[in-house]
């Protein structure tokens, strides 16, 4: 979209000279807004447990996007999908909170793991509480089982009803995958084959989605990704893009985003040619961050993570990306030293919001909201 535009304007450029330009009603020229290729938004990642906390994101979400991620990772209530059975009430009521608060003008990306957390296994169990162990015959069954390929559709045929969505991911990160575990990864491609086959049937405008986690641009793990997810790209609309530079990637100085290798993030060209990308999750920490058990330790602060983010999006642009999300909108210190019980993988993220744990708007914001003001290319 970007490459078009520079190539629409040269061609109008004479001609507006010609014509004296555009002007106002007072005769004074007016001046083109500059615009984006993609929509902004966020996941509804609360920042503490309490009504209070999802009511302000919820705000912030609708200020601040055009666009949100609903991302289902409490498990698939896989008995109950296969039967078209009643869900389990916290189900429903999580399901519930979701849709009442977002707002009607939001462009809508779903997300339903169909993996792990881990990436190396099938979802779990969601039903009186989140990820619970697959029980009975559902321990054994795996992705190409036929009883897991009609409970994922049915559950996702639901979620797609309710939700509305304009994309829908079903194979968050299945890079990992790769990397993990390749004869599981085979056995994805039967699930992916019939999965992407059926919704399309039943949702022909839907744009289906998997996602490809970025790690460092020529490295052995981004070579295995590239030569087996191209087997994955018939069942893919569009590629989105999970990338967190500062700890997955393996440069020097990873908190400081002016390290970043120049093909950081148009190495997508290679892994999945032809594509449109979108970015399906991102941030950058705002603080130095430490994590013993993984014995990591980068230092960053606001002005890098505005860096960070200036060159994503100016990025985002001239790879026409369809979206940008942003994983949340505030630091979440609080639920992190709560209900995540100072969960050291939560803690990559924790760090990395818009706003501060003080809930006071930090240095990107600002640049974001300079982006979000542009109108967006239709």
């Amino acid at each position: 979209m970007a490459t078009y535009r520079v190539f629409l304007l040269a061609l109008l450029l004479p001609l507006m000279f010609a014509c004296g330009g555009s002007s106002s009603s007072d005769g004074q020229p007016t001046q083109e807004l500059e615009s984006r290729s993609f929509f902004l938004g966020f996941t509804p990642w609360y920042f503490a447990a309490t009504q209070n906390a999802i009511s302000i994101t919820y705000g912030r979400l609708n200020s601040h996007g055009d666009i949100i991620k609903h991302h289902l990772m409490e498990g698939i209530p896989w008995q109950e999908a296969l039967d078209q059975t009643s869900y389990h009430p916290n189900v429903e009521a999580s399901l519930e909170t979701r849709l009442a608060n977002t707002a009607t003008s939001m462009t809508v990306f779903l997300a339903v793991d169909s993996l792990n957390s881990s990436r190396d296994e099938l979802s779990l169990y969601w039903a009186e509480s989140d990820n619970l162990p697959r029980q009975n015959d559902w321990a054994n069954r795996s992705w190409s089982s036929p009883e897991v390929i009609a409970a994922y559709v049915n559950f996702a045929s639901d979620m797609i009803d309710r939700f509305s969505p304009t994309y829908f991911e079903y194979g968050t990160e299945v890079s990992e995958l790769i990397l993990n575990d390749l004869d599981a990864y085979a056995d994805f491609l039967v699930f992916a084959e019939a999965v992407y086959t059926q919704l399309k049937a039943r949702y022909p405008q839907l744009v289906l989605v998997t996602s490809v986690a970025l790690k460092s641009p020529s490295s052995s793990e981004m070579q295995l990704v590239t030569t087996h997810y191209a087997e994955l790209l018939p069942y893919t609309d569009l590629v989105g893009i999970s990338t967190y530079p500062y700890v997955f990637y393996n440069h020097a100085d990873r908190g400081d985003p002016s390290n970043l290798p120049a093909n950081w993030l148009t190495q997508i060209r290679l892994i999945a040619p032809g594509k449109p990308y979108a970015i399906s999750e991102t941030g950058w920490i705002a603080e130095d961050l430490t994590i013993a058990d993984f014995q990591y330790s980068e230092q960053s602060d606001q002005t890098k993570q505005n860096l960070y983010l200036e060159k994503l999006l100016a990025e985002s642009e001239n790879l026409d990306m369809a979206f940008v999300i942003w994983w949340t909108a505030t630091d979440f210190d609080t639920l992190w030293e709560n209900e995540l019980a100072q969960d050291p993988v939560a803690k990559i993220w924790k760090d990395i919001g818009l706003y501060d744990e003080a809930q006071q708007p930090r240095q990107a914001l600002a640049t974001w909201q300079k982006w979000f003001e542009r109108p967006r290319d239709e």
